[in-house]
């Protein structure tokens, strides 16, 4: 009789195995066709991206300027900001170099389609490259809806990637800190590339970061790399500074990441400096996020 109900158990714990292999393979190859047709998105968008603008197009010198500053005024959700639209530039690529900083050590400063993904979804704020890493795709902006394109792609379709975004609290025009946040995948997509920023050695080859909006193409340089554990009941609320009250404040902001910084960059930031903080999750500590601290350094 024991043998009997050791062995119904058995096969109990068989059918059991066998249904959890089928079905994770049913959600592996569900995971597969996504990965697939992220990909796939990922390429259309970086070729729609990569189309220069030809000198004699219609819309060509000044008058493409004006248009995509009016273009970036209404970005985002449709929440328009008239009153704070950039002044048109007459030339959408000048970029003013900071002193002691030789042409030929920064990223090229390409103006490309931006204009066009804006077009296509109005949340596409921006394009972000980093030299390097697999970092090379759109930014989002969805200020009603928190973590909007967390698991959602380009689209607005579920996605396991989800989309890079800029965090509902900042405004990507006026903020003092536009906080950016990505998966950090196995695959080495999205901001997994952020982690590589703990070797001082690569950041020394790797320092600038290229985000271009609507309103021009903008170098960064890195300033910290750093981890932290965030749901401490203490954390470093590096999520909540988007817009510093005074000088104070935005020094704190630079003190807490100095402290936390994995090694010393010698980069520098005053009040009135605008700042990139790129976040992702980090796995060397429960619930850990690697930061990487960026300021603009072009005009």
């Amino acid at each position: 009789m024991n043998m009997n109900w050791k062995g119904l158990f058995s096969t109990l714990l068989f059918t059991a195995s066998l249904a959890a292999m089928i079905f994770s393979g049913y959600d592996f190859c569900g995971y597969l066709s996504e990965e697939a047709r992220s990909d796939s998105l990922r390429d259309e968008l970086a070729a729609l991206h990569s189309e220069t603008l030809s000198q004699d197009a219609e819309y060509a010198g000044d008058e493409r300027c004006i248009q995509e500053n009016a273009a970036f005024s209404q970005s985002g959700n449709g929440v328009e900001h008239a009153s704070d639209a950039p002044e048109a530039n007459t030339d959408c690529n000048a970029e003013a170099l900071p002193e002691n900083t030789s042409s030929s050590a920064l990223p090229s400063t390409e103006s490309r389609g931006i204009a066009a993904l804006n077009a296509r979804n109005r949340d596409c704020i921006g394009w972000i490259t980093i030299d390097g890493t697999a970092i090379d795709y759109p930014i989002m902006h969805r200020p009603s809806q928190k973590d909007y394109y967390l698991y959602r792609d380009f689209n607005g379709r579920k996605s396991y990637n989800g989309t890079l975004y800029a965090s509902e609290i900042c405004d990507p025009e006026t903020s003092d800190n536009v906080i950016l946040y990505g998966h950090n995948m196995r695959s080495g997509k999205m901001f997994a590339g952020l982690t590589k920023y703990k070797e001082k050695s690569f950041y020394e080859a790797h320092r600038y970061i290229i985000f271009e909006t609507l309103d021009g193409v903008h170098i960064y340089e890195i300033m910290f790399a750093l981890t932290t554990p965030v749901y401490t009941g203490n954390d470093f609320e590096y999520y909540s500074f988007a817009d510093a009250a005074d000088a104070q404040a935005f020094d704190a902001y630079l003190s807490a990441c100095a402290s936390r910084a994995l090694y010393d960059t010698g980069v520098t930031a005053a009040y009135g400096d605008h700042l990139l903080t790129l976040c992702t999750c980090e796995y060397s500590q429960d619930n850990g996020r690697m930061l990487v601290v960026a300021k603009r350094i072009d005009a």
